[in-house]
Parts: C-alpha cells; structure tokens; sequence
C-alpha cells in the first residue's frame, strides 16, 4: 500500500480514469456523497481535537467543491487535509473519496483500506470499500466489506442493496434474495431496494418475476431512469422489443452518471435493431464505441474514422477495417467485405486488421485485400486496439460493425451466399475422419461461450436439455465444443448412452481455420451462436441456431439469422423456454435424418 507523501496527486488528475472491470449495476452509489465528518469527532483523541478542526474544514470545503462539479479543486483541498494528518482516518477516507470520482480507483482503495485500518468501526468507510472492489472486480473482498457495514449497519438500506449485488454477480442468488427480502420488509417505499431485487431476479434468469419489482419501483418513482432501463431488457428478454424502446427513452432521462447513459443508449440500439427498425439501429449503435461505456473498445488509429453514411467517398481510397468485440462477432462482421471491396473498386485497397487466428481463412476468402492482425492491450483497465503497419498511409480506418450502416439498411440487402472459403483439402481430410466414426449424419454440437460468467449464462441452455436430441438414433454426434468439455461428455455417455466423438488433430481453441473447415464439413452443426458456429455458417456449412430468446439481435426482427441464408434459428416462447425448444430441434434433426 502506498503512503501518501508518494501520491503525485497532479498525475493522478491529468490520467484517464481507471474503467471499470464490473459495472457495479444498481449499486447505491458513493459518488459525490459526503462523508459525516462531525462523526468522527468522537472518535478523535482529546490532543489531536485541533488538529482535526482544521482537517474538518478542508473535508468539508472539499466535499462541497466536489457536490458543485469541481472534482480537481476537491482533490486538492482533501490532499492538503491528508497531509495535515496523515494518520488520521478522517482524511484518508475523505482523499480516498475525491481520488474515487477522479475514477482514481485503485488509488482510492489505497486510501479507504488505511482509513479502515485507523478506524474499523466507522461503517462508512466498508461501503466505499466494498463498491471500489467491486468495481475492480474483487468480489470476494467486496462482498467481506458490506457483510461487515451490513453487521455495523444493519438499518442501511444501501448495504442491503450492494450486498445484494455483490451476491448476485457471485452467483449466490438465494442469499442476494434473502437479503434484499429482509430490507424490503423493513423499507417498503425504498423505490431502490425493489429496483435490485428485480435485477437479481433478472440475473437469476426469471424476468417474469424481475418485472413485478421493476414496476413497483416505477410505481414509487415514475421517473426512476434505472428501473426504466431495467425494464427495457426485460421486454428484450421476453422477446417485446418494441415495448423495451419507451423505457430506453424515459431511462435516458435520468442517467446516474455518462457512464450509465453510454450503457442506455447502446441497449436502445440494440432494441432498435431487435425490432427490426435497422438503418436506426446501425446508427445508434455508433453508441458501442462511446469511451464512456465500460466495454467499449478504444482504437489507437492515424487514419480518418468513417463512419459508414457515405460509401461513395471510399471510390479509390485505401481503408482500414479493424475487427472488434468478440471473436465470433468479427466473423459475423465480414459478411460486409464483399460491398467494401465493391465500393473501394479496382483503384481502391482493403486492409483487414482481423484476430491473428483468422489470417489464413480470411485471406484465402478475400485474396485481393491486404490482410494482417489487431494487437490488444489493456491501458488502465481499458481494452485499446492498434493495426499497427496497417494503417501507414491509409486513407480511412473503420471498425467491423460500422459498415452495416452503409450496406444492411433491409433485410432485402443480406447476400444469398456464404461469405467466407474454408480450405477445401482440410474439408476433404476431416471428412474422412468423420467417416471413420459411423454411418449416421455427422452433427457437430456445441452449448456454451468460453466466458461463462453469472451475466451471460442464462443465454446458454444446461447440458441436460440437449438429451431430447442427443438420444436421436441415426446420428453421429462430434464435439465442437472448445474449452473444458469433460464432464459433459461424461453426462452423454452415462446419461443418455452416447458416444459423441471428438475431432482428432484439431485444436478446438486456436486452429480457427481448421475449425472452419471441420465444421463446415459437418452434415449439421447445432448450438448458439458463438466463435466455431459463426465460422461454420459463414464457410456455407449447415447451423442450427439454438437461441434462449426470440428477439435476438442478430435476428433483426424476423425468425432467421440472414448473415447465413442456409441456418435455421430455434427458440421458444419467452426467455429459456429450453424444453420447448430442444424438443423442436429433435424433431427437426428426426426430420432431417428422413428427407
């Protein structure tokens, strides 16, 4: 931990903020809340009194500087306080704070960890403790510090609700309920505490049950713009897009912080696009590249931006297209470089900047551009992306989704064919490994994204739903699955009797462009839309999208992925209605194994 006579406080203001690893969503919020100073009075030895008379008033000053929208003269005033006393918990807590809504957190969490140490017993102090580790993404050391403000404070409706958070984004989804239960019983008309239990609930994978609490916090606080966010991805799970669009516009009313309204507006471009309303839907979400938003990827380009309105000003020019968020959406992405090439023309120059692993498949499909790799690099705590050699002398530089603006206005617009070229010999050789496994319908299966965190597993079905269609006979199941796969192999086998082979030769992870070609020479594949099912339907292979909603957006308001015109999308009624919508894949694959 560092002390404070090595806190460069003047660096400290002119650095970016630190991004956040974790949202913190539905957090009471520290920000510019005053810290009670008077409070500490009593805790102050009798011959220090003076010297904390004088520190009180440079806190207070500070904190009223900082309510008023000046946080660098706040900083300041609380740095000259701490260095008055620097043993006193009073102005480690208060410089810990202006630190905080510089978004200094890391540094903040050094100043309220010694304001704790000097004072454990001042409750205050846990909760900004406990909300700065959460942010950085420390649950377990969050979730200790609001246990014990919870202990300390057992009235404080704002530990009950980062608790509750902390538990939830654990996973610990009954103890969360408990918990925010209690506190409700207590505060009925805390229009906040109901907002939280709806999102655990959410997070949970019930949104049926979450809108009960999100309406109730409305009913309390009608223009409550976090319960009106919340219930927009509610209606979005429950496959009602076009409801979800009203509460994004009230949400966006009320935003917490730039932070907050950067999230808003990129989940209202996302509705936009799930009701189908596209050419809206490409343009709002120019939001995704918002600095302000906690996942954005921030590019470090020389070139030019385009912004994807005028594609005639690329007649000639030399562009740059740099790939971006994950790696399933920048094979999802490219469906566009085909009307990129089209509108650079002869005279004209495609440069892709693509995951290295994709350089074979992507240069083998479009052999006329200049293809090369992105670098990533984490820079207080953001991702920023580089296309390095790429963009030397480069007229324009765009990232992958921005394109659609310009070339997938209508559905009428998405082409006909695959957009990507597996390597035809590993086609060939794969095929032949299948062949050796059976005589059935060769189906690769996958169920699950790599990044399984509490957020996005209620997206992807349990293993057990698949046994509807793997017990199809006639069929010989391949695993396409990468990552830890053991268990559910075992589960198939001592289950449900069946044996689903594994690829030999092939490294599931990092051999993209074998993956693209073992897929693509599946009979079928089946499974979410992730990294190898992207890459399967884009060589032209046979996919089944297995869908937890109806109102994805990738479906632009219809009940087809048209990236892929020969993939068929199944899903059910509501959100992980999985039975419902395994039983139709089985039938489908019996159907298919007829004709």
């Amino acid at each position: 931990m560092q002390q404070a006579s090595k806190l460069d406080l003047e660096a400290e203001i002119s650095a970016e903020a630190e991004v956040e690893k974790n949202e913190a969503r539905d957090s009471a919020q520290i920000g510019k809340q005053a810290v009670r100073v008077d409070a500490h009075v009593e805790r102050v030895p009798a011959d220090r009194r003076r010297v904390f008379q004088k520190v009180a008033a440079l806190a207070k000053r500070a904190m009223k500087s900082s309510a008023e929208g000046d946080n660098v003269g706040a900083a300041r005033l609380a740095h000259k306080a701490y260095l008055l006393a620097p043993d006193m918990a009073l102005t480690n807590h208060v410089l810990g704070l202006m630190l905080y809504n510089l978004g200094r957190l890391s540094r903040a969490l050094d100043f309220f960890e010694v304001a704790w140490k000097i004072d454990p017993s001042d409750a205050e102090i846990y909760q900004k403790l406990g909300l700065v580790a959460w942010k950085l993404n420390m649950l377990e050391a969050a979730e200790k510090f609001y246990r014990l403000q919870y202990k300390l404070a057992p009235a404080a409706v704002d530990a009950a609700i980062n608790l509750g958070g902390v538990l939830r984004d654990a996973g610990k989804f009954e103890e969360a309920i408990e918990i925010l239960r209690t506190a409700i019983y207590a505060h009925q008309d805390d229009y906040e505490l109901w907002n939280s239990m709806g999102t655990v609930l959410s997070d949970k994978g019930e949104p049926e049950e979450a809108r009960t609490f999100y309406l109730e916090a409305l009913r309390l606080k009608p223009d409550y713009g976090r319960a009106h966010n919340n219930m927009a991805n509610i209606h979005e799970l429950l496959g009602q897009p076009l409801l979800a669009l009203p509460h994004y516009d009230e949400a966006l009313k009320d935003p917490a912080d730039a932070m907050e309204e950067a999230t808003m507006r990129h989940g209202r471009s996302m509705a936009l696009l799930s009701a189908g309303r596209l050419a809206e839907g490409w343009a709002a979400g120019e939001s995704r590249l918002d600095p302000n938003r906690a996942q954005a990827t921030l590019f470090t380009m020389k070139a030019p931006y385009w912004d994807g309105t005028d594609p005639g000003r690329l007649r000639g020019k030399t562009l740059v297209l740099v790939g971006e968020q994950g790696l399933g959406d920048e094979v999802l992405f490219m469906n566009t470089v085909p009307d990129l090439l089209e509108a650079l023309g002869p005279d004209g120059e495609l440069r892709i900047a693509c995951e290295q692993r994709l350089r074979s498949l992507v240069k083998r499909s479009f052999p006329t551009a200049v293809v090369g790799n992105h670098l990533s690099a984490t820079i207080e705590g953001r991702d920023v992306r580089v296309a390095l050699k790429l963009e030397d002398g480069a007229d324009f530089w765009t990232p992958m989704a921005t394109p659609l603006r310009a070339f997938r206005n209508d559905i009428a617009d998405f082409p006909d064919t695959h957009f990507l070229v597996a390597d035809p010999d590993l086609q060939s050789s794969y095929r032949q490994q299948m062949d050796g496994f059976g005589d059935g319908l060769k189906v690769g299966i996958l169920w699950k994204s790599l990044k399984m965190d509490v957020k996005r597993s209620k997206f992807f079905s349990s293993f057990d739903a698949w046994a509807p269609v793997l017990k199809t006979s006639g069929v010989d199941f391949i695993n396409l699955q990468y990552g830890e796969v053991d268990e559910e192999l075992a589960v198939a086998r001592d289950r449900f009797g069946v044996n689903i082979h594994q690829p030999q030769g092939l490294d599931l992870k990092l051999d993209l462009d074998g993956v693209a070609a073992y897929a693509s020479a599946c009979d079928l594949v089946i499974g979410p839309m992730n990294a190898t099912s992207n890459l399967a339907a884009a060589c032209g292979g046979k996919v089944w999208f297995v869908h937890s909603r109806s109102s994805a957006w990738t479906l632009l308001g219809t009940r087809h992925q048209h990236w892929y015109p020969q993939s068929r999308s199944f899903f059910g009624t509501g959100f992980q209605d999985w039975s419902n919508t395994m039983d139709q894949v089985a039938k489908a694959l019996s159907q298919e194994l007829a004709s």
